[in-house]
């Protein structure tokens, strides 16, 4: 079924709402759709209350609102743990929860409906709240957590080409063909006949296929949407492993859609395993990203434009029993900045479509410039310079950190950590280009063995700051060959036990007990993993190329 679905909206009130402006949440419009462009920070992977395991009373909508855009923040009760002293609030956020059953509503009332009526509700609730004076030029869009089939979980948003209204049929559609953990009798009484019935529950789970297929729907009826796989190495090894394999199938089948990944994974409070509960995780960082020459590499080597991302995957802090603990509040530790042109949701999608865009954890950096200029053109992240074999390019980095971060103890110990930021060092990475490999190798083929640290810069380099509070560095190096420059940077030094060992970042370590932990023992572990995150801090940018005739 094309753009135009069969309205499905009736009846409530909540329902009159939305069917009088079922739009965007959006910063308010100007006579101008587009401007000129500038950086944003924002989250796209955030959960609430209305996710099942999200349930903690704190987890209602305003407050999740409230630390993402840094308003009332006095009012948050004490066991949200919310630290947001420092850093500047978020320009965009994309709500994330799970497209399963929703057990609750948005002030987590008990009401158990599919994901496509929660969306609504939260929309609704979204409005209000803007309506009362609220989260004022802010962009905000229901989005959702896709369980893919035989995969581990995708950032989705479904998008209308044709409005920037929320396209609630598509929602429902999709939630009915793909979401096997959504009960039938949450939906009406007349998908089966517009859509055709449902797969068996057990039979889609398991069923790869229906993954691509999905991708592939969006693309015929939804091509401005995105699927961002997340945290794909958390499963390595067992079920739901998401490979490069997969990830080239995917952005083969609709490369405007499945334009990149979770690779600065959110979570960074979770004990299991280690940072963001995954066992292949260096620096907080997933290993297809972290490993120079790994599976992004290889990626990149193709020249794929396929980019990297982070986001807060945000559940809770610290739970209320003071048992467990899971992720940072949005704008607390980790976002990504994006090039924005315009005041939509579709406008920040096209920015992370785009490539010029960076992720940060901790705040290490607040701004950077990165570039590559050659035969009197120059290159940004994300785009091509073209260039002649044995021309002279310049690559210009330019960087600048706040003072603070949000560092603050989870309960007062012994700590040597602080609060105050630094860069140590940031490295140059670069990667030969050969082309797209042949199909029969997208399992085979993982790595880029032409990738390196080409140059790293310390404060020697970049020296003291401009009167703007820029740390500049350039470095000239002559065409050579089709390759792709990508910058990581980072508080830590060279070797530092236990984080870091001749430059490039240690495997994390787990803070879980064994048997079950007393209080005194989890709290030792919330300042553990606390104290990990801020000791261990990175930024990733997305990659240039350079193609040389």
């Amino acid at each position: 079924m094309k753009r135009k679905l069969k309205s499905f909206i009736c009846g409530s009130a909540i329902v009159l709402v939305l069917s009088q402006g079922m739009m965007t949440v959006s910063a308010k419009s100007t006579d101008s759709h587009k401007d000129a462009g500038k950086w944003m920070s924002g989250d796209y992977h955030i959960h609430t209350i209305q996710s099942s395991d999200a349930s903690e009373p704190f987890m209602k909508l305003e407050n999740i609102l409230n630390a993402a855009f840094r308003e009332d923040i006095n009012q948050m009760p004490a066991e949200t743990v919310v630290k947001v002293k420092y850093g500047e609030p978020l320009d965009y956020i994309m709500l994330a929860d799970h497209l399963r059953n929703s057990p609750r509503d948005p002030d987590g009332n008990e009401k158990p409906t599919a994901r496509f009526e929660a969306m609504q509700d939260q929309l609704a609730k979204i409005r209000s709240l803007q309506a009362a004076g609220k989260y004022t030029g802010k962009i905000i869009y229901p989005g959702f957590e896709w369980d893919m089939m035989d995969l581990d979980h995708g950032s989705v948003a479904i998008i209308d080409s044709n409005s920037n209204n929320v396209p609630f049929d598509a929602i429902r559609q999709f939630e009915w063909l793909y979401s096997y953990d959504t009960s039938t009798d949450k939906f009406k009484s007349n998908e089966a006949e517009l859509w055709g019935e449902r797969p068996d529950k057990n039979k889609l789970k398991s069923d790869k296929s229906k993954t691509f297929e999905a991708i592939e729907w969006l693309k015929d009826n939804y091509p401005e949407s995105f699927v961002l796989p997340n945290h794909p190495s958390r499963h390595n090894g067992g079920g739901g492993e998401v490979t490069v394999e997969d990830l080239r199938k995917m952005n083969d089948i609709a490369p405007a859609i499945v334009f990149g990944m979770e690779g600065m994974p959110g979570n960074q409070m979770a004990a299991s395993f280690n940072r963001s509960e995954l066992s292949d995780i260096y620096g907080g960082v997933d290993a297809m990203v972290a490993k120079v020459g790994g599976a992004w590499d290889a990626m990149l080597g193709e020249g794929r434009h396929f980019w990297n991302f982070t986001n807060s995957d945000f559940h809770f802090k610290v739970s209320s029993n003071r048992k467990y603990s899971s992720g940072y509040w949005p704008s607390e530790y980790q976002r990504s900045y994006t090039w924005v042109e315009g005041k939509e949701f579709k406008d920040v999608v096209e920015g992370m479509r785009s490539g010029k865009s960076y992720s940060v954890y901790g705040d290490l950096i607040n701004a950077l410039e990165f570039n590559v200029e050659g035969k009197k053109k120059q290159a940004e992240m994300g785009e091509d310079l073209h260039v002649s074999k044995g021309d002279q390019t310049t690559i210009t980095i330019r960087f600048r950190s706040p003072e603070y971060n949000n560092y603050m103890p989870i309960t007062d110990h012994n700590t040597s950590v602080t609060n105050k930021v630094k860069v140590d060092h940031v490295d140059l990475i670069s990667g030969e280009v050969t082309g797209k490999i042949d199909k029969s190798q997208y399992a085979s083929n993982t790595t880029n063995d032409t990738t390196k640290v080409v140059k790293r810069f310390t404060q020697k380099d970049w020296g003291k700051p401009d009167k703007d509070g820029y740390y500049t560095v350039k470095y000239k190096v002559k065409a050579d060959t089709d390759r792709y420059y990508r910058l990581r940077g980072t508080n830590l030094g060279m070797n530092v036990e236990g984080y870091m060992k001749d430059g490039e970042p240690l495997m994390d370590q787990s803070f879980d007990y064994e048997g079950t932990p007393t209080p005194e023992q989890n709290e030792e572990r919330f300042n553990n993993i606390n104290d990990r995150s801020y000791t261990s801090m990175w930024f990733y940018s997305n990659p240039i190329f350079v193609k040389v005739k």
